[in-house]
C-alpha cells in the first residue's frame, strides 16, 4: 500500500471508524496468537493491508511462531517477535507507528532528545516485508528516510543496517531500505568517512560498501564535487 493508498485507505474507512474498530477489537472476529500474547483483529482489516494474512481469515484464528528479537540477528524472520506483532496490528488500525517507535538518544553538543528508534524501524520492516504489508512498508521507509535526513549519526544506525542487510530482501525493481540507507551515506560520504562508526560499519556489512559506491556514482557532479577523492578511495581501500 503506498502513501496515496493509505491515503485512500483512510478516506475510504474514515479516522473515526478505524478507531470505533480499534476500541470494539474485543467483539472482532478474529484472533492472532503469538507467544502468550492473544489479539483480536477484524477480517475486515487483515484483508485491506496483506493478501498473505487475508489468506488465514477462513479460520477463527492464526498462531504465529514466537521468536524475540532480543538483540540476537538470527532470531529474526524465522518467527516472529510478539513486540512487533503488536506493532503491526497497532499500524492497521491507525495506519502509523505507535510511540514504541520512539527513544530518548544523546546527541553530542545537543543533549538529549527524542527520535525514531532504527532498529525498531527495521525489525518492524522484516515483519512487514515478511507479509507483504506495502503500506506498513511505505510508512517505515518514509521514517527512516526523516531520521538519517535528521541525523545520518544516528547511534542505532550499525545494528539497524545489520538487521537490513542480512534480513531483509530488495528486489532490483523496488526501492527499500537497503537503498534508503545507501543514498543518505552517499550523499554525506565526506562526514560518514570522517566518523568513528564508518569502520565498524562497512567492514561489518561490504554489501552496504558497493551500495553506497554506487549511489555515489548516480550524484551530480556538484555533489560529487563536494566528495572527497580520499572518502571515495577510503571505500575501495576497505576491499583491499
Amino acid at each position: 500500500m503506498s502513501t496515496w493508498s493509505i491515503n485512500l485507505f483512510k478516506a475510504h474507512f474514515g479516522k473515526s471508524v478505524l478507531q470505533q474498530l480499534w476500541d470494539d477489537r474485543e467483539n472482532a472476529d478474529f484472533e492472532i496468537h503469538c507467544a502468550d500474547q492473544k489479539t483480536k483483529v477484524h477480517k475486515t482489516i487483515l484483508r485491506a493491508h496483506s493478501e498473505v494474512l487475508a489468506k488465514t481469515c477462513d479460520n477463527r484464528s492464526f498462531k504465529l511462531k514466537a521468536n524475540s528479537y532480543e538483540g540476537n540477528l538470527d532470531n529474526l524472520g524465522d518467527g516472529d517477535d510478539p513486540e512487533i506483532v503488536e506493532e503491526m496490528i497497532h499500524y492497521f488500525y491507525h495506519l502509523e507507528l505507535s510511540s514504541k517507535a520512539r527513544v530518548i538518544s544523546a546527541r553530542p553538543r545537543k543533549g538529549a532528545r527524542i527520535e525514531l528508534s532504527l532498529v525498531y524501524l527495521a525489525r518492524v520492516y522484516v515483519l512487514a516485508e515478511k507479509y507483504f504489508i506495502e503500506g506498513l512498508k511505505a510508512t517505515v521507509i518514509c521514517d527512516f528516510r526523516n531520521s538519517l535526513t535528521s541525523n545520518v549519526f544516528h547511534p542505532e544506525l550499525v545494528e539497524a543496517c545489520l538487521i537490513i542487510y542480512k534480513k531483509t530482501v530488495e528486489p532490483a525493481s523496488e526501492i527499500g531500505l537497503k537503498t534508503i540507507v545507501a543514498k543518505a551515506l552517499a550523499y554525506e560520504l565526506g562526514e560518514v568517512m570522517r566518523s568513528r562508526m564508518h569502520d565498524e560499519l562497512f567492514s561489518k556489512i561490504p554489501e552496504l560498501t558497493l551500495s553506497v559506491l554506487k549511489e555515489v556514482s548516480k550524484l551530480p557532479n556538484s555533489c560529487n564535487s563536494r566528495r572527497s577523492s580520499s572518502s571515495i578511495g577510503g571505500l575501495f581501500g576497505l576491499f583491499d
